[in-house]
């Protein structure tokens, strides 16, 4: 698979589809056994989900609603893996393999503080789902990267692998908030980790210069800066974590709309009302008042899922996903007038058809 023209400088002639297969098919993970249950006392509820140091309130927002809209799908979206870990099924596209090794780094590093790792590994499923994408963008985008070698790369970017493995676990150690990339250390990063699953230094080296020699990794940068939703689970709501893109993943069907539209916004509530609908509401980046700003349970930029709504009382119950502020676990009431002037925009599911 890989050949060197003697007499000539030294370089792979090897196609883009070939290193993706070379770093897909070399080697198995060694995977560690699962340390942690996977559900804890709540089971899969919103009371059970609880946001780590990341700024990842869009992702545990959105789970915990709909772990109470449809937690039988967060529950039949993972499976145990044969070869260790967990499979992870979304909507569509292809299954993600989520190990416990990767798991235990997001509790290891607090990314995640909730009940079990049901939440650790729907989240890591998640971030690959988003890299997997912007893989996929970065190769369709590519103006150096030959045409005919395009459809077997995307083709080969449908199944997991070890490269996209490796990927997601270097790039999660180089990626800033803004969405850069220290390139230089995400190459040697990328080498290390394929080499740790299995791939030989040679070939792994190889095919990290290949990317580099073909500009894929100034493309993969500018993807995740153009696109907010690159690598959301390690970025904050105000740094483009989408909730109705996490929805979506999960149920195939999904809306977003601003509070501002009072008509619309009243038609939603009735129908989360009616129940089995997933809602997130985001609030303003800074406080509307300054009650806001004193109000303890209200957070500038940050995502809540909605629990309740009382339309005879005009009460709207909402959780904090920090499990926090307020005590005990975030949950707190506001009158629907406070509510529509304190939020931005809201995230649902659709209602589900008769």
């Amino acid at each position: 698979m890989i050949g060197w023209f003697p007499g000539r400088r030294s370089f792979p002639c090897f196609s883009l589809a070939a290193a993706v297969l070379l770093a897909a098919t070399l080697g198995k993970p060694l995977v560690a056994e699962d340390a942690r249950p996977l559900y804890g006392e709540h089971g899969v509820s919103p009371e059970a989900v609880r946001q780590g140091l990341l700024g990842s309130c869009y992702f545990h927002a959105s789970i915990a609603a709909l772990a109470q809209a449809a937690p039988e799908v967060l529950r039949a979206a993972i499976r145990e893996n044969p070869g260790g870990g967990y499979r992870v099924r979304f909507f569509d596209g292809p299954e993600e393999v989520v190990f416990p090794e990767d798991v235990e780094f997001g509790r290891a590093h607090s990314y995640d503080r909730s009940e079990g790792t049901w939440v650790a590994v729907l989240m890591r499923a998640y971030a690959q789902r988003a890299l997997r994408q912007s893989l996929v963008s970065a190769i369709q985008k590519s103006d150096v990267i030959p045409v005919f070698t395009k459809p077997f790369a995307l083709s080969l970017l449908d199944q997991s692998g070890l490269l996209l493995v490796a990927y997601d676990r270097a790039i999660r150690s180089v990626v800033n908030q803004d969405g850069t990339i220290d390139q230089a250390t995400l190459k040697r990063t990328l080498a290390s980790e394929l080499n740790s699953l299995g791939i030989p230094s040679a070939g792994a080296e190889l095919l990290v210069g290949f990317l580099d020699e073909k500009g894929f990794f100034s493309r993969l940068e500018r993807t995740v800066q153009e696109d907010g939703e690159v690598f959301g689970t390690y970025k904050s709501l105000g740094m483009g974590g989408i909730p109705v893109r996490v929805i979506e993943a999960f149920m195939g069907e999904a809306n977003s709309n601003f509070v501002a539209d009072n008509e619309q916004m009243m038609k939603q509530l009735a129908q989360f009302r009616a129940g089995h609908v997933a809602m997130v509401a985001g609030s303003w980046g800074t406080g509307t008042s300054d009650g806001f700003s004193k109000m303890n349970s209200w957070v500038p930029a940050h995502c809540y899922t909605l629990l309740r709504y009382d339309d005879a009382a005009q009460i709207v119950t909402l959780r904090n996903p920090w499990g926090a502020r307020p005590d005990p676990d975030g949950v707190f009431t506001l009158p629907l007038a406070v509510f529509l002037q304190g939020f931005e925009f809201y995230s649902y599911s659709q209602s589900p058809k008769p």
